[in-house]
Parts: structure tokens; C-alpha cells; sequence
């Protein structure tokens, strides 16, 4: 039942970095190419946040660049974190008073990504990630199904 219940992890993990890398890269690509940087720095201008046009650059390449990485499961507890800081950084500053429904402008969706960032700084790559070629729990192999002693 443990190789089973481990199996079903590493597809849950492989799928929901997929998802959240193409839903980072998306991101980060309308911030880059359809709303304009210039519109990113302005709202962040607005948040009363300092260096806008650093902190505005720093999103965009986060989200491509940490998307990108996500989805082939590289650096994933580091981006699991780096998700958490932007999402929390968003909802407490950007959208915070307007409620947590995500049809008002609200933070609901970047608390379900801070959550999801959450999971993978705790869990990481499971085994379907690059990070798994070089880094190993201890006692961990990579049969999928052991067998039996």
C-alpha cells in the first residue's frame, strides 16, 4: 500500500507542477506581453511597494523562468517558496481590501497558489522531476513498486 499510496504522490505532484508552471509562465507572459511592464509597475506603484520596476521585472521573470522550471520539476521546493513570497506579497498588498472572492479583485486565487507553493516547498519534484536526479531522500529508490521480500 506505501509504494502504491507513493506512486499516486508523484502523479499528483507531476500534474500539479505542470499545471501551476503553465499557469506561472502564463502569467508572467500577459504581464510580459499583453498588459506591458509599465501596467505591472504602476499597480505595484499603487500598492505603496518600493522599486517598482525592479520588483515588476523580478514577477515577470520569476513566473516564466520559475513556470518554466516547475513544469520539468527543477528547483521545485525553491520555487514552491518563491510562489508563496509573490502570491502572500500580492494578496496582502494588491488585493487585500477587496475580499477573497477572485470575481471581486480578490486574493483567493493567490491564496490557492501560495498553497500550492506550500506543498511544493514541503514535498518538492516527487520522483517524475528533474530535482529527483539530484537530490534523493535517504532510503528512497527509484523502483515504483517494490518487491516483495
Amino acid at each position: 500500500m506505501e509504494a502504491f499510496l507513493r506512486v499516486v504522490r508523484d502523479i499528483a505532484l507531476l500534474l500539479a507542477r505542470i499545471v501551476a508552471g503553465a499557469a506561472l509562465v502564463l502569467h508572467g507572459w500577459t504581464r510580459w506581453q499583453v498588459t506591458g511592464l509599465e501596467a505591472q509597475v504602476e499597480i505595484i506603484e499603487a500598492a505603496g511597494l518600493p522599486s517598482a520596476q525592479a520588483l515588476a521585472l523580478a514577477t515577470v521573470v520569476f513566473e516564466i523562468g520559475g513556470g518554466v522550471l516547475l513544469v520539468f520539476g527543477l528547483g521545485t521546493p525553491i520555487i514552491g517558496l518563491g510562489m508563496v513570497v509573490l502570491n502572500m506579497t500580492i494578496a496582502l498588498t494588491v488585493r487585500s481590501d477587496a475580499g477573497f472572492a477572485l470575481s471581486d479583485g480578490g486574493w483567493e486565487y493567490n491564496a490557492a497558489q501560495a498553497a500550492l507553493g506550500l506543498v511544493f516547498l514541503a514535498f518538492g519534484s516527487g520522483r517524475a522531476g528533474l530535482d529527483h536526479l539530484f537530490v534523493r531522500p535517504s532510503g528512497e529508490t527509484d523502483q515504483l513498486i517494490e518487491a516483495p521480500a
